[in-house]
């Protein structure tokens, strides 16, 4: 049998056992309200006939027409409450005594006819002594109608008591039975709920650290053991993607490795010839530039300029892989300092520059200063390669606290970019600008992001065309720095 239906089975259990013991409450109740207004009718007509017998002696000394009335009623009352008696309390009272007792009230009733018939006003002897005669017979038979009523009413309200005691006993039962079957029934299925869990949770935890697939099995054919199959055939699912990403991680070991080979190829293999050719050209420019005409010198300088441009793409690559690879050393970064050594470098680099440089009051940080370096050595450089053609050039450095973030922003007023190619600033080797009008490679910004990104940060740029542009990196502010962040808080504040 199914779990399930199990289940359903014991959930209408109690209603059903409610059902069989409403419907036996009832049926006992009711017949212990029979059994009770036996004994009422009982004690009803022991009265009536204490009320009989009083009203014939009043009538015999009286002779009152009301007296003689009232005996006529008792004794028609007794005989229906007799005849009641034995229909409707067949069950309970027994036949001999209700025979006996309508017997001798019709004896009872004839007698008092036979009296009321010899009772004139003016009496002889001889039928004073008929009429006494017919008084005792009466009291004979009222003495012979008491004793039965109260055994009618003794067996009524012993039957009443021995069934009270057998419908409380019944209900007893009917409730140590239901509690008896519905253990019953949820102990195994409680064994099995239990067993099944148990299994299940060992199988499962038994996954994570055995390298080989390890079924579960359960006996029965419940929804656990149909469980238990589709719990197999997801671990042989899980076993086999496994063994696959294995096999795929080993594939991009020997890629990662390859690659590693081919950057270490790439440093030393080919930057050599790239200086080479520059070098020769340089020398042959410089030995030959009398016989050269003006092409000549030109072309030889397009040669030396793409040797160049070839070796700072080299360079970018390496920073680029080097930049996935860089395991961080996270320490307070003392950002100010920071930004005034990147931008003292850059501008030893182009002293011919003149630009107005602005730098807020940035708040420290926890992180890398290696990767931060490159990070604001890229922008910075960005701003003046972009901002060259300025007249007067602008560059702003700026931050802010952005709830759980730090955002640290470069400003300039160069040439801008068109917003429509966004989503396109921070990708690998993709240029808004031509080479003819800016030179890079393409992939100072792609190696910010990839900085960014391993300190858990974001970073967003925004512009117009020849309206400059706004580049902004967002770092998450850690336990660790917010000692050091709060001379800034309060200076902000």
């Amino acid at each position: 049998m199914q779990l399930k239906t199990k289940l359903k089975f014991i959930g209408v259990l109690p209603l059903l056992m409610a059902v069989i013991f409403g419907v036996t409450a009832y049926h006992g109740h009711h017949h212990l309200r029979e059994l009770r207004d036996l004994t009422t009718i009982a004690d009803g007509m022991l009265d009536q006939i204490e009320q009989l017998e009083a009203a014939m002696q009043r009538f015999l000394e009286t002779r009152s027409h009301s007296q003689r009335y009232k005996i006529y009623l008792l004794t028609d009352s007794l005989n229906i409450q007799i005849y009641l008696t034995g229909q409707r309390f067949a069950s309970a009272a027994p036949p001999e005594i209700v025979d006996e007792l309508r017997r001798h009230v019709w004896q009872l009733q004839g007698l008092i006819l036979e009296l009321d018939a010899r009772y004139l006003p003016t009496l002889t002897a001889p039928e004073i002594s008929q009429i006494q005669a017919l008084a005792q017979r009466l009291q004979i038979e009222i003495s012979q109608i008491q004793p039965r009523l109260h055994r009618l009413h003794y067996l009524g309200h012993l039957q009443t008591t021995l069934f009270s005691d057998q419908l409380w006993q019944t209900e007893f039962l009917l409730i140590i039975a239901a509690a008896l079957l519905s253990l019953a029934l949820m102990v195994p299925v409680l064994w099995r709920i239990a067993t099944a869990l148990h299994v299940l949770r060992i199988g499962t935890l038994a996954q994570g650290t055995k390298h080989h697939f390890s079924p579960l099995r359960l006996a029965g054919n419940d929804e656990f053991n149909q469980l238990a199959n589709e719990f197999n055939q997801m671990a042989q699912r899980l076993a086999h993607a496994e063994h696959e990403r294995s096999i795929h991680l080993s594939e991009l070991e020997n890629a990662v490795q390859d690659l590693e080979n081919f950057s270490y190829s790439v440093s030393h293999d080919l930057r050599a010839p790239l200086r080479a050719i520059d070098g020769f050209v340089a020398i042959l420019m410089e030995e030959y530039a009398p016989v050269l005409d003006t092409e000549g010198l030109r072309l030889f300088a397009v040669v030396s300029n793409n040797a160049k441009k070839m070796e700072q793409l080299i360079n970018d690559i390496l920073a680029l892989s080097r930049a996935g690879r860089l395991e961080l050393e996270l320490k307070p970064i003392d950002m100010n300092a920071l930004v005034r050594e990147v931008w003292e470098q850059l501008m030893e680099r182009h002293p011919e520059r003149v630009v107005e440089f602005d730098c807020a009051e940035l708040p420290p940080i926890h992180g890398d200063a290696r990767a931060l370096r490159q990070v604001w050595q890229n922008l910075l450089d960005n701003a003046l390669k972009f901002t060259a053609g300025r007249e007067s050039a602008h560059i702003q450095v700026s931050a802010a606290p952005r709830g759980d973030m730090l955002r640290y922003c470069v400003s300039d007023n160069g040439v801008g970019f068109d917003p429509a190619y966004q989503n396109k600033l921070f990708g690998l080797f993709l240029r808004l600008h031509g080479m003819e009008e800016f030179e890079g490679t393409g992939v100072g910004l792609a190696i910010v992001k990839r900085f960014v990104q391993k300190h858990q940060g974001t970073v967003e740029g925004t512009g117009a065309v020849g309206a400059g542009a706004t580049f902004c990196f967002h770092l998450p502010i850690t336990t660790s720095s917010l000692p050091f962040m709060q001379p800034f808080v309060e200076s902000n504040a």
